[in-house]
């Protein structure tokens, strides 16, 4: 019998990341630590009184950590000690304090790319089994992001009779978006050939009529994923097979190539900072990106677009297939007090904290009724484009090999687009000649892993 043991040790070597989203985090009560060393808060716990949350610094956290934290306290007389940290050192933090137990946290606030190898590895707790109920009006993609082994899609061999349960629950739906200016779209743009039709019409380098990020790796994955899901292609099939190399892959990347006379010229140096820039100027028509744009659009001191732009679900060619990439909260291996750890995540994602998380930031709230709540909309016209895009929206591999199976593909893909862009041809050719390449280094990198085929 194969040892699962040094399977799931394996996966606890992998290092992830999270993906480049728009930046800039705030920090709060914060303490760098070098790998390997445990952060540590120095905290007196009354019994049962209080819980310790940790995460990384993100934008996107700050109602949750300014707002309601606060309003949990002051509504059930549990405290709570909030520390943050920059991604990578919270990472190692969280994945040290989970293995040894440490105790100096109740819950991780994670990426979603995290859950994999934190539920195999034990370092959270199985929700399921601490009891949590989670709350029925949570969209079911988001939801779906907590579950270890997946409950869709392609699983690790070890995992693949195992029953699915919940260790990990969603707080932010953050997913990538269409954003369009309303000058140039009467109405949302519903499908590719829509994009395009317009970009025809622009005047680079007055007017551009599309952005991407275009760096290898994480960035120009970002840019490719809405248009391969919505070709029908895969990440990887089922049996972990690159899904991308045949024609549905090689039609996704040639639309993107077909932008190439209507995009900046340097867009292959782009990440988002330089992509969401061209949009915020008004010199570009539109762009997907995920949801931390919606709140600088209509920022004067950002953007020269204020209440021009619009937001979508991405665009379709044979249906929608936004990424999903989720902040979820786990509970700490080593929790000294789960159930009031239990108590505020059902609080967090209750319907009532939901629709005001929605209604008071204009957030990417969890539930349904929070996302089409029609105050909030009126406040927040971006919310029923989140709601769409996290319904119709399609996850990555769920595999702590995951981030280098991004690294693999996005510098084929940079490639490729530094080649499309010299050449201003072939563009078909150009495609299938990287993908493959991407394939077979894929695969290759999977079966040195072991544990998929």
């Amino acid at each position: 019998m194969k040892n699962k043991t040094k399977d799931i040790a394996k996966l606890l070597k992998q290092p992830l990341r999270r993906r480049q989203l728009v930046k800039g985090g705030l920090a709060g009560t914060t303490a760098l630590a070098t790998s390997g060393t445990i952060f540590a808060p120095r905290i007196v716990r009354a019994a049962d009184r209080s819980i310790t949350i940790g995460s990384f610094q993100d934008n996107a956290m700050a109602p949750f950590r300014d707002y309601y934290i606060k309003q949990f306290a002051k509504e059930t007389g549990i405290a709570v000690n909030y520390n943050e940290t920059n991604y990578d050192s919270w990472y190692q933090n969280a994945k040290n304090d989970g293995l040894n137990k440490t105790g100096a946290y109740d819950i991780y606030v994670m990426d979603d790319n995290w859950v994999p190898e934190f539920a195999a590895g034990r370092i959270i707790q199985s929700l399921d089994r601490l009891g949590l109920k989670a709350n029925p009006d949570i969209l079911p993609k988001g939801l779906e992001m907590g579950f270890w082994p997946p409950k869709s899609g392609a699983r690790m061999k070890d995992f693949v009779s195992t029953k699915p349960e919940l260790y990990a629950l969603v707080i932010i739906d953050d997913v990538e978006i269409l954003y369009y200016n309303k000058d140039y779209f009467p109405t949302a743009p519903d499908t590719w050939d829509d994009i395009y039709a317009v970009a025809q019409k622009t005047s680079p380098p007055n007017m551009y009529g599309w952005s991407a990020r275009g760096v290898k790796g994480n960035p120009i994955m970002m840019t490719y994923l809405p248009l391969l899901n919505s070709y029908d292609g895969n990440f990887v099939n089922d049996d972990w097979s690159p899904g991308f190399a045949g024609p549905e892959g090689v039609g996704a990347l040639s639309r993107l190539f077909s932008f190439i006379p209507y995009m900046p010229s340097g867009v292959a140096a782009f990440d988002t900072d330089q992509e969401t820039q061209v949009l915020l100027e008004g010199e570009c028509t539109a762009l997907t990106e995920y949801t931390g744009l919606v709140n600088r659009v209509d920022d004067p001191a950002s953007s020269k677009v204020v209440g021009k732009i619009d937001m979508a679900t991405t665009p379709k060619q044979e249906k929608h297939g936004p990424p999903i990439g989720t902040f979820i909260c786990g509970v700490a291996a080593g929790s000294k007090n789960p159930q009031a750890a239990v108590q505020f995540l059902e609080w967090f994602t209750s319907s009532e904290t939901q629709l005001d998380f929605a209604r008071r930031y204009g957030s990417a709230a969890v539930t349904g009724s929070a996302l089409s709540d029609a105050e909030a909309v009126k406040k927040h016209r971006w919310l029923p484009a989140i709601a769409q895009s996290v319904n119709n929206s399609v996850q990555k591999p769920r595999t702590p090999d995951e981030p280098k199976m991004e690294d693999i593909l996005g510098t084929a893909l940079n490639e490729a687009l530094v080649e499309a862009i010299a050449q201003r041809s072939n563009y078909d050719a150009i495609a299938r000649k990287h993908l493959q390449a991407a394939a077979e280094q894929i695969t290759a990198y999977l079966k040195q892993q072991g544990g998929y085929f």
